[in-house]
């Protein structure tokens, strides 16, 4: 088990870490596409306050207000989401690429340690994603598309296939 996570309401481990990190890179990507196609009406809402406090009434402009509102928080919420998935994301590509789980960085208090498992960056990545390429941007379960290894025994940088979790 590498964690348990209350956003998803399960553990993740060996068998579904990649389907964790695909959600994580969907959320981001998609953080990413409202932001860019919310910007242009975003800048507009702040030239219209900018234009409504010089220039207008408040009084003719109740609806276009509630609507510029909507559009900042939506573009500063998106925002915000944005920046944390990024963070998070990155936090844990660090993890898989380095074959560390979230338990062991939280037991080693964020210190810098070679893991015993950290067979290199290639490997760890494959052993997540499995060795079919075309497979690893899709949360498909089959042959080549599966991690490898069973879950139970890991190889090591030690050069010892047998080593148990």
């Amino acid at each position: 088990m590498d964690h348990h996570c209350p956003w998803i309401n399960n553990c993740v481990g060996f068998w579904n870490r990649k389907y964790f990190l695909l959600l994580l890179v969907y959320v981001l990507t998609i953080t990413y596409f409202v932001t860019l196609s919310l910007l242009w009406d975003w800048l507009q809402s702040i030239q219209w306050a900018l234009d409504v406090y010089v220039y207008s009434t408040q009084k003719e402009q109740v609806d276009l207000l509630k609507q510029n509102m909507m559009i900042q928080v939506a573009f500063m919420l998106n925002g915000t989401i944005m920046v944390l998935m990024t963070m998070f994301l990155k936090f844990h590509l660090n993890l898989a690429l380095s074959n560390k789980t979230r338990i062991e960085n939280l037991d080693k208090k964020g210190e810098d340690y070679q893991s015993l498992y950290d067979i290199g960056a290639k490997a760890n990545w494959e052993q997540i994603f499995g060795l079919n390429r075309l497979l690893w941007p899709f949360p498909i379960f089959s042959g080549s598309g599966k991690p490898i290894g069973d879950g139970i025994y890991w190889p090591t940088n030690k050069g010892d296939e047998s080593a148990r979790s």
